[in-house]
């Protein structure tokens, strides 16, 4: 070849290989997108009615909404006939200490879930104190294989990330693990300087990334806090904190309890949202209209006051909740020095026999975890005292001994009028109360609460196609813009552009949970895609493996 002629197309070809718009060797073509939802049915998680149109994602975010004709992208979605939503929030939820295990998050990604907000009922992964770090360190390193562990949330949340999830996770801070960490399990008030630790600890805590305040104060040692112990311990979150509450009662003393967080919330000036929302006992449950006027007189007052409710009639806890609280004072060890003593076991039996009244008989409870006696779960506690011969106190109090303390129940206490009537509550937002769970493996132990499995996809499915209960973006915007204006996150629950691209896309007329009481471990189905943050991690109900959750 001549040597002018090699120069001269030398030159052509590297001029090829820098050319704009993807023309050349070696190039990538510039798209306006990566990827272009089209010809969906789009609710934005706010407005009543939804449009047709069309949702182009990049870089994570959704850069535009509307008619994208003509626009290009890495990859085409069609969503003819199918309903486009943001991703669900679920802000209620236990998959703390799941996500170590398996960060998937197969049964909350399943139901289109794209947010869960842990430390809930007063417990979170943090702060420990010497004595936590050390129980928890060798529980978890049993349990998860875990050699490294963390005293703070930004160690815990360091290893969520060094994981890998597939939804985004926020965190509460347990009031419970505060009052643990600096008074223990004792039944007593805090001192001034145990105050100011609290509030030091809290403080701390939000400023590494934690988000708001939980309590139990059903569960110990959260239940040893009064009124004023917790208004001053939350007042430091100011009025854009929110104060998340499983209530002191759920039962006879409901209304009681209900006066008790809204004074709490009130007096600290800060946000209150009611966890799990519930009239429990049948005895009780022409209680619900007072209980919801109850909040609507404080909203009057200009209080900002929501509750979350999950679609089912029972709930879910341990076995050691039947068990008044100062049995449990002390810990595990001591609940269970107080089973054996004999002097003890009429005064403990009264309890009892008054928690089962109020439920409404034995086989209220199912039995959904235990470590011995496997073959007993799934079963009704009432059918198994008869099985054994054993009068059903009795055999609950060998049941713990036998277990060590530990367990897990189903409790039927709920009707579905008042379920359905919390959940149509305008200020309701949908929260499962559940935990990231599996079909199989580690994570499908038990005979667990379907709420775990189906709790949005049953509001969807059931609520809203079946009964009508209220409308499809009604229900949306209970999972969507709703907790997201509570929990103070302005870049998800909306389809909007600028929003974070978690998007859930399913057929409103196949959505379906599948868990039930008898068989919980199924996922849910009617889910065509589930992106988080711009990427997709379930694709026609399977999951991708793909983890692009990020701790907000």
């Amino acid at each position: 070849m001549h040597r002018r002629t090699f120069l001269k197309k030398s030159a052509l070809l590297s001029a090829a290989t820098t050319l704009p718009f993807g023309f050349g060797i070696g190039c990538r073509r510039r798209y306006d997108f990566d990827t272009i939802i089209r010809g969906g049915v789009l609710y934005d998680g706010i407005s009543e009615t939804a449009i047709s149109g069309d949702v182009g994602i990049k870089n994570g975010k959704i850069a535009a909404v509307g008619s994208l004709q003509g626009k290009s992208c890495q990859r085409e979605i069609n969503a003819a006939n199918l309903v486009v939503a943001p991703g669900f929030i679920d802000i209620h939820g236990h998959s703390d200490d799941n996500l170590l295990i398996d960060g998937r998050a197969l049964s909350k990604i399943h139901q289109g879930v794209t947010t869960e907000v842990m430390g809930q009922d007063g417990d979170s992964m943090a702060p420990l104190n010497d004595a936590m770090f050390e129980e928890r360190a060798e529980r978890y390193k049993q349990r998860y294989h875990l050699e490294n562990m963390w005293t703070d949330f930004t160690g815990y949340f360091d290893t969520l990330r060094a994981k890998g999830i597939s939804m985004n996770v926020a965190s509460m801070v347990g009031a419970g693990t505060l009052r643990e960490n600096v008074i223990g399990m004792t039944d007593r008030p805090a001192t001034p300087e145990e105050m100011v630790k609290m509030q030091s600890l809290l403080t701390q805590a939000l400023q590494q990334g934690a988000r708001h305040v939980s309590t139990g104060l059903e569960y110990t040692p959260g239940s040893f806090a009064s009124t004023d112990e917790l208004a001053e311990l939350v007042s430091v979150m100011g009025r854009d904190g929110v104060y998340a509450t499983h209530m002191r009662n759920e039962d006879d003393h409901v209304l009681e309890a209900i006066e008790e967080a809204i004074a709490i919330a009130e007096k600290a000036g800060v946000k209150l949202n009611i966890s799990h929302l519930k009239v429990q006992g049948a005895r009780n449950w022409d209680k619900l209209p007072e209980v919801l006027g109850l909040l609507d007189k404080a909203r009057t007052r200009g209080m900002h006051v929501t509750c979350d409710r999950y679609p089912y009639i029972a709930y879910s806890t341990g076995l050691t909740n039947l068990f008044p609280l100062w049995t449990r004072e002390g810990g595990r060890e001591a609940f269970l020095e107080r089973l054996q003593n004999p002097g003890l076991r009429n005064q403990i039996r009264a309890a009892v026999d008054e928690k089962i009244a109020s439920l409404g008989s034995w086989n209220s409870v199912q039995i959904s975890s235990l470590n011995k006696n496997i073959d007993w779960i799934g079963r009704k506690l009432g059918d198994l005292s008869q099985e054994t011969g054993k009068p059903p106190f009795n055999f609950l109090m060998d049941l713990m001994l036998e277990e060590g303390g530990r367990g897990g129940m189903v409790g039927f206490g709920m009707s579905e009028e008042n379920t359905e009537a919390i959940l149509k509550y305008p200020y309701t937002v949908v929260g499962s109360d559940g935990s990231a769970l599996a079909e199989e493996g580690l994570l499908a132990m038990g005979n667990p609460h379907p709420r775990n499995y189906g709790t949005f996809a049953r509001v969807l499915g059931y609520y809203v196609r079946e009964k009508k209960s209220f409308s499809l973006a009604e229900a949306i915007r209970k999972m969507t813009s709703l907790p997201a204006d509570i929990l103070g996150l302005p870049d998800r629950g909306r389809l909007a552009e600028g929003n974070w691209a978690d998007i859930v896309i399913f057929d409103p007329d196949k959505v379906q949970d599948n868990a039930t009481f008898e068989q919980p471990k199924q996922f849910s189905s009617g889910f065509h895609f589930v992106f988080v943050n711009g990427i997709a991690v379930l694709e026609n109900d399977e999951h991708l493996g793909t983890k692009p959750g990020v701790v907000l």
